[in-house]
């Protein structure tokens, strides 16, 4: 039998602000934030919950009482339910088959009525719980404006659905050359266009390819589309920036901040392409020891929205744990930036970021096993 798991750890007990002027003075919500943090299991029961690619596939059902997490090697779908932390079972999926969902995946999106969108590199497709392939999304340049035959084959990169299920978006590029821009397509139809976002050039520019002759490798910054209060934010890791688009009125607000802790962008530049494995390494940690920006996380109780920030620190040596400084921002419901606090006692950037029960909870591994770090915030 296994254990029954409650919360494990005592609270910890962190302050982050500093003794400078109230927040209602400064405009920074979270100027005197501090927080404690307790740690919470999910009970797997007889089961094993495969945690080799932590949370990167999972998604919550659309009323947040249900975690889905899919297992890229056999192909199941682990379904947790929030309300009790348990593990309320298993659906299974077929790898190969007119049913196959593949092998290489890159998200999962759970979608209406038990059915699940699953992004691939092998294809694009809808699946219902009981494992039956729905409908395939693919993207065709003859029906959407100003997409290329080139990008075509990469249409399907960060694609979702919108909430209501009647768009899609995508953002079509190549991972070598050139910049990533805005698909937008009625759905089913898949009809639609591109629209240019130039303010992701930064991102696109930042990356580093490495030949030899023993391998090829890219490295490239995040571009990322969400969907909040019926508008597609896209951002990126690069830069502060963020775009708002309204599809309902077919309307592009680029959003631009002034950070006091952080810079705003990265500003280094580097080799487009090297030949060996050190300097590729060299090269990424110019690029990530300056500030990368992470995707937004909403607190619907609050109607605010979060989202941390981080710059790796040098390691001491080659085979040291990489050590983080850790920035969380705050936004108000039309993305204006409130407040920004550096976190001291974190060396790691929070993972999998989420609101519930007004505390913060975000995803650790505890000895294999699925557990959460419930951070309670106090302003």
């Amino acid at each position: 039998m296994r254990k029954l798991f409650m919360f494990l750890l005592a609270p910890l007990i962190f302050s982050c602000g500093g003794n400078s002027s109230e927040k209602a003075e400064s405009g920074n919500i979270l100027e005197n934030l501090s927080f404690t943090v307790d740690t919470v299991l999910v009970d797997p029961g007889e089961e094993l919950i495969n945690l080799a690619s932590g949370l990167r596939l999972a998604d919550f059902s659309p009323d947040k009482k249900k975690l889905y997490l899919l297992n890229g090697v056999d192909q199941s779908l682990a379904v947790i339910d929030m309300e009790v932390l348990k593990l309320s079972g298993k659906n299974q999926f077929e790898a190969e088959g007119p049913n196959g969902i593949g092998n290489y995946h890159n998200r999962i999106q759970i979608l209406s009525g038990d059915r699940m969108y699953i992004n691939s590199f092998q294809s694009n497709a809808i699946f219902n719980f009981q494992g039956i392939k729905e409908e395939t999304i693919k993207i065709l340049a003859e029906n959407i404006d100003s997409l290329s035959i080139e990008d075509e084959q990469n249409a399907w990169y960060g694609l979702m659905l919108s909430k209501d299920e009647k768009k899609v978006f995508s953002l079509p590029g190549n991972f070598f050359e050139g910049g990533r821009n805005l698909l937008v397509a009625d759905f089913p139809s898949l009809k639609g266009k591109v629209i240019q976002l130039p303010a992701t050039d930064l991102a696109s520019n930042l990356r580093v390819i490495l030949k030899s002759k023993e391998m090829m490798s890219v490295s490239v910054q995040e571009i990322f589309l969400q969907e909040f209060n019926g508008k597609i934010i896209i951002g990126n890791s690069a830069s502060s920036d963020v775009y708002q688009y309204d599809y309902v009125v077919d309307s592009l607000e680029l959003k631009t901040y002034q950070h006091v802790l952080v810079p705003n962008r990265k500003e280094v530049s580097v080799k487009a392409e090297v030949e060996s494995q050190e300097e590729f390494q060299a090269e990424m940690d110019k690029i990530n020891q300056q500030i990368a920006f992470q995707r937004f996380f909403e607190d619907p109780e609050m109607k605010r929205y979060y989202r941390f920030g981080k710059i790796n620190l040098p390691k001491p040596s080659p085979d040291a744990e990489q050590k983080e400084e850790v920035f969380l921002f705050a936004y108000d419901r039309d993305f204006n930036l409130i407040g920004e606090s550096r976190l001291k006692e974190l060396t790691k950037v929070p993972q999998f970021p989420f609101f519930k029960d007004g505390k913060l909870w975000s995803y650790v591994n505890v000895e294999d096993e699925l557990g959460f770090a419930v951070f309670d915030l106090s302003f």
